[in-house]
């Protein structure tokens, strides 16, 4: 624990480093930083230095690595960006916003309740700023079409319903995340639950009760209802036959019916976009709609969907009729 728990910038801050030397904590996390015109990127820490040093030689920056390496980096920089498995992450975010440091994490905060309520309470104990990246919710195209449907519930009615398909393909040829074993392990449910889920708690609120199957592989089907009486469906794997992944999801009330749409810019540009919301919050002290709390909140529905999962009744038996 700090001696001073107080941020050490009430400005925005401006020399960033990230935590991961993974694809997407380069092609994403980096990118970003490194081509932002209002920040430094300082550089890497990794777990692995060979891995740290070879991530940092190819933007030119500095590299941390272990225990000793984590420190150092904390005491030169004004915010991380966290591009690590999620069992991992909220605890070195933790550390991080014990430093003064402020945090931008990824999707989910954490894999279990206990840390993201941890990482809830160092954020509020400290007055650091965060920011969760919620690859959607930083498109223009998605922004837009939620705030239309947000007018159009406000002027005839609450949405009561919505289906949300989210699937990805890690096994063909050539994805960057094949050999990633947080995903292998924790499968579409906490990878591409949270994308599916920031869409639907944008327009349906909060979710009050949930109830899951499995299907092939990692497959998820869950049920979700929410406060004010909807309900919504979601369809979540990771390992979807090649060709047939893809998001998809249609809402529906007083409304009309309406699709999701596609976005065309990248993750860095969306991710740059997140790091001017972080920078405006810890400037401001005004916590970001999109912080570690609206993150837990996620984190407390994925895992009360994993809790049904695992219980012996989960489901209830059809009758099937005999001859």
């Amino acid at each position: 624990m700090p001696t001073d728990p107080t941020p050490r910038s009430a400005t925005a801050p401006t020399r960033f480093a990230v935590l991961g030397t993974g694809h997407w904590a380069r092609t994403t996390h980096a990118r970003a930083l490194a081509d932002h015109p209002d920040v430094e990127f300082a550089g890497f820490w990794g777990r692995d230095g060979e891995h740290a040093a070879t991530a940092a030689a190819e933007f030119g920056v500095d590299s941390w690595s272990g225990e000793e390496g984590l420190s150092d980096l904390l005491a030169r920089v004004d915010a991380v960006s966290l591009a690590l498995p999620p069992d991992v992450q909220a605890d070195l975010a933790v550390r991080a916003s014990d430093a003064g440091v402020h945090v931008l994490l990824d999707k989910p905060v954490a894999t279990d309740l206990a840390a993201a309520d941890r990482l809830v309470e160092a954020v509020r104990r400290n007055g650091t700023a965060s920011v969760e990246f919620l690859t959607y919710l930083f498109m223009p195209e998605i922004t837009t079409w939620l705030a239309e449907l947000t007018e159009l519930a406000e002027r005839h009615g609450p949405w009561e319903g919505g289906v949300f398909r989210w699937a990805g393909s890690i096994d063909t040829p050539g994805n960057p995340y094949a050999g990633s074993r947080w995903r292998r392990e924790r499968g579409g449910l906490w990878d591409t639950g949270p994308h599916a889920l920031s869409i639907v708690r944008s327009l349906f609120g909060e979710v009050e009760a949930v109830a899951a199957a499995r299907g092939p592989r990692d497959a998820v089907g869950v049920a979700l209802q929410h406060r004010g009486g909807a309900g919504t469906t979601l369809s979540l794997t990771l390992t979807a036959p090649e060709g047939t992944g893809g998001s998809f999801a249609t809402v529906w009330g007083p409304g009309g019916r309406h699709d999701l749409p596609r976005f065309h810019g990248t993750a860095a540009e969306g991710f740059a976009r997140a790091v001017d919301r972080l920078r405006t919050a810890a400037a401001t002290g005004v916590p970001d709609a999109l912080d570690v709390r609206n993150g837990r909140d996620a984190v407390a529905v994925l895992a009360a969907v994993e809790a049904h999962l695992q219980r012996p009744d989960g489901t209830t038996a059809v009758v099937v009729a005999q001859g």
